[in-house]
Protein backbone atom coordinates (compact mmCIF):
# COMPACT_ATOMS: atom_id res chain seq x y z
CA UNK A 1 0.00 0.00 0.00
CA UNK A 2 1.23 3.44 -0.89
CA UNK A 3 2.27 5.55 2.11
CA UNK A 4 0.01 8.51 1.31
CA UNK A 5 -3.11 6.41 0.71
CA UNK A 6 -4.10 6.12 4.37
CA UNK A 7 -2.98 9.58 5.46
CA UNK A 8 -5.72 11.04 7.62
CA UNK A 9 -5.40 14.80 7.29
CA UNK A 10 -8.32 15.82 9.52
CA UNK A 11 -9.34 14.66 12.96
CA UNK A 12 -12.65 15.31 14.69
CA UNK A 13 -14.09 16.66 11.45
CA UNK A 14 -17.62 18.00 11.73
CA UNK A 15 -19.92 20.07 9.57
CA UNK A 16 -22.44 22.24 11.38
CA UNK A 17 -25.17 24.76 10.92
CA UNK A 18 -24.27 27.30 13.61
CA UNK A 19 -26.96 29.70 14.82
CA UNK A 20 -26.13 32.27 17.46
CA UNK A 21 -28.36 34.85 19.06
CA UNK A 22 -29.90 35.75 22.39
CA UNK A 23 -32.85 33.37 22.30
CA UNK A 24 -31.07 30.46 20.62
CA UNK A 25 -30.81 27.03 22.24
CA UNK A 26 -31.08 23.41 21.11
CA UNK A 27 -34.85 23.24 21.75
CA UNK A 28 -35.53 26.39 19.76
CA UNK A 29 -33.35 25.19 16.89
CA UNK A 30 -35.06 21.78 16.79
CA UNK A 31 -38.43 23.53 16.82
CA UNK A 32 -37.50 26.10 14.15
CA UNK A 33 -36.11 23.43 11.83
CA UNK A 34 -39.00 21.08 12.67
CA UNK A 35 -36.57 18.27 13.42
CA UNK A 36 -37.94 17.21 16.81
CA UNK A 37 -40.39 14.76 15.23
CA UNK A 38 -38.38 14.07 12.10
CA UNK A 39 -37.82 10.36 11.52
CA UNK A 40 -34.93 11.19 9.19
CA UNK A 41 -33.24 13.23 11.93
CA UNK A 42 -33.78 10.81 14.82
CA UNK A 43 -32.51 7.83 12.82
CA UNK A 44 -29.35 9.53 11.51
CA UNK A 45 -26.16 8.29 13.14
CA UNK A 46 -23.68 11.06 13.88
CA UNK A 47 -26.19 13.90 13.51
CA UNK A 48 -27.11 15.94 16.57
CA UNK A 49 -28.11 19.29 17.96
CA UNK A 50 -25.83 20.91 20.52
CA UNK A 51 -26.05 24.23 22.31
CA UNK A 52 -24.55 26.59 24.82
CA UNK A 53 -25.39 30.10 26.02
CA UNK A 54 -26.69 31.98 22.97
CA UNK A 55 -25.82 29.37 20.32
CA UNK A 56 -26.96 26.06 18.88
CA UNK A 57 -25.67 23.79 16.14
CA UNK A 58 -27.05 21.09 13.92
CA UNK A 59 -23.92 19.00 13.51
CA UNK A 60 -22.91 16.08 11.30
CA UNK A 61 -19.80 14.46 12.76
CA UNK A 62 -17.35 11.63 12.09
CA UNK A 63 -19.78 8.99 13.33
CA UNK A 64 -21.80 9.74 10.19
CA UNK A 65 -18.81 10.00 7.85
CA UNK A 66 -15.17 11.07 7.95
CA UNK A 67 -15.62 12.64 4.51
CA UNK A 68 -16.26 16.40 4.45
CA UNK A 69 -18.30 15.95 1.26
CA UNK A 70 -20.58 13.34 2.85
CA UNK A 71 -21.00 15.40 6.03
CA UNK A 72 -21.88 18.53 4.07
CA UNK A 73 -24.23 16.56 1.79
CA UNK A 74 -26.09 15.21 4.83
CA UNK A 75 -26.39 18.71 6.32
CA UNK A 76 -27.55 20.16 2.98
CA UNK A 77 -30.15 17.38 2.86
CA UNK A 78 -31.63 18.54 6.16
CA UNK A 79 -31.43 22.24 5.35
CA UNK A 80 -32.26 22.65 1.65
CA UNK A 81 -36.00 22.14 2.24
CA UNK A 82 -35.79 24.47 5.26
CA UNK A 83 -34.21 27.48 3.56
CA UNK A 84 -37.16 29.76 4.55
CA UNK A 85 -36.38 28.88 8.20
CA UNK A 86 -32.73 29.86 7.69
CA UNK A 87 -33.88 33.15 6.16
CA UNK A 88 -36.26 33.74 9.09
CA UNK A 89 -33.49 33.02 11.60
CA UNK A 90 -31.29 35.60 9.86
CA UNK A 91 -34.11 38.15 9.66
CA UNK A 92 -34.66 37.73 13.42
CA UNK A 93 -31.12 39.04 13.94
CA UNK A 94 -29.34 35.74 14.50
CA UNK A 95 -25.97 34.85 13.07
CA UNK A 96 -26.42 31.84 10.78
CA UNK A 97 -23.54 30.00 9.07
CA UNK A 98 -22.25 26.60 8.09
CA UNK A 99 -18.93 25.75 9.69
CA UNK A 100 -16.55 22.91 8.82
CA UNK A 101 -14.30 22.25 11.77
CA UNK A 102 -11.49 19.83 12.38
CA UNK A 103 -8.04 19.23 13.76
CA UNK A 104 -5.28 19.49 11.16
CA UNK A 105 -3.24 16.34 11.73
CA UNK A 106 -0.90 16.86 8.79
CA UNK A 107 0.42 20.18 7.61
CA UNK A 108 0.02 21.31 4.04
CA UNK A 109 -3.11 19.29 3.27
CA UNK A 110 -6.23 21.08 2.14
CA UNK A 111 -9.86 20.30 2.88
CA UNK A 112 -11.48 19.37 -0.41
CA UNK A 113 -15.16 19.86 -1.15
CA UNK A 114 -16.57 18.82 -4.51
CA UNK A 115 -18.13 21.46 -6.78
CA UNK A 116 -21.60 19.90 -6.26
CA UNK A 117 -21.29 20.22 -2.48
CA UNK A 118 -20.01 23.79 -2.74
CA UNK A 119 -22.98 24.62 -5.00
CA UNK A 120 -25.36 23.03 -2.47
CA UNK A 121 -23.84 25.07 0.35
CA UNK A 122 -24.10 28.25 -1.75
CA UNK A 123 -27.80 27.58 -2.37
CA UNK A 124 -28.46 27.65 1.39
CA UNK A 125 -27.61 31.36 1.28
CA UNK A 126 -25.54 31.40 4.46
CA UNK A 127 -21.80 32.00 4.88
CA UNK A 128 -19.50 28.98 5.05
CA UNK A 129 -16.61 29.15 7.50
CA UNK A 130 -13.74 26.82 8.29
CA UNK A 131 -12.40 26.34 11.80
CA UNK A 132 -9.06 24.58 11.88
CA UNK A 133 -7.47 23.56 15.13
CA UNK A 134 -3.85 22.51 15.14
CA UNK A 135 -3.21 19.45 17.24
CA UNK A 136 -1.29 20.48 20.34
CA UNK A 137 1.04 18.54 22.56
CA UNK A 138 2.96 17.07 19.66
CA UNK A 139 5.84 19.22 18.55
CA UNK A 140 6.70 18.53 14.95
CA UNK A 141 10.32 19.03 15.85
CA UNK A 142 12.05 18.74 19.20
CA UNK A 143 13.37 22.25 19.95
CA UNK A 144 16.22 20.76 22.01
CA UNK A 145 17.33 18.24 19.40
CA UNK A 146 20.39 20.32 18.56
CA UNK A 147 21.82 19.59 22.06
CA UNK A 148 22.63 15.97 21.17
Amino acid sequence: MEHGAKLKPWGNLSTSLVVSGQEVNSDSLLAELQLADSEEFSSSEGVGVYSGPGWATLTVDERHSKSPDEQATELIGFLSSRKPVLDALKEAGNSVKVDLAGIAESSGLGLYLSPDVLAGLAELGVPVTFTTVRESGEDEEDPLAWLD
